[in-house]
């Protein structure tokens, strides 16, 4: 790998990065918010990022553990009936292509758990592309902690300083910041605006490959 960069290494959220499922989930954690009596405008702005155990423990600590159980169920059979191959981010398969054929390691760092990770790579013929995959499973604290990405960097045996990260919340982005990494933003879910005050750089999508490249190489 002949670069002058020092960045070895691209990982990626999951959810606003590599596929787009903001509708999904802002409907369904709002309608559970709402039929649960919580008194939260826009719940699931409040909770994007987080893991669903954190979320579980957060929010709905005093529900009985059936209820709990059903919230659980619920959200495992939302993210199992999505089509991801409708909804991946633009240019996001092919910059993933160009990155593994450049050297670079690869990895995602999810607060979603490894069930719905599998469907997703499988429908878009990802499974076995990433070098390591941190997903709510392998975790005890989700993000904004950086106990995900800091996990990432060790699989792969290199430093923070060698990391780039695509995120698109701000509990993704402060877990990537706390562990040093360079952080650019996707505006999948916050505004341009907002993210260019938290981040090193900001994009729309993945289809604009010379600003990829600025922003890996530089």
């Amino acid at each position: 790998m002949t670069r002058e960069s020092n960045i070895t290494t691209v990982l990626f959220g999951l959810d606003g990065v590599i596929v787009d499922t903001e509708k999904y989930y802002d409907k369904f954690w709002n309608d559970i918010a709402k039929s649960s009596g919580l008194k939260i405008d826009d719940f699931a702005a409040t909770i994007k990022g987080m893991t669903i155990n954190s979320i579980i423990e957060l929010y709905f600590a005093i529900s009985n553990i059936e209820e709990k159980q059903a919230i659980r169920k619920a959200s495992s059979d939302l993210e199992q009936s999505i089509d991801y191959t409708k909804i991946a981010i633009p240019g996001v398969l092919d910059f993933i292509k160009y990155i593994k054929e450049k050297g670079y390691k690869t990895g995602i760092v999810t607060s979603s758990p490894s069930s719905k990770v599998k469907v997703v790579l499988e429908q878009l013929s990802l499974t076995n592309t990433f070098d390591t995959i941190i997903t709510s499973d392998s975790i005890k604290k989700g993000k904004p902690d950086p106990m995900g990405y800091v996990l990432a960097q060790t699989n792969l045996g290199v430093t923070s300083s060698e990391c780039v990260v695509f995120e698109d919340s701000f509990t993704g982005i402060k877990a990537a910041t706390y562990a040093f990494m360079r952080v650019v933003g996707i505006s999948t879910t916050l505004s341009p605006d907002f993210l260019k005050d938290y981040t090193y750089g900001v994009i729309s999508d993945f289809t604009d490959i010379n600003t990829l490249k600025n922003i890996i190489e530089a």
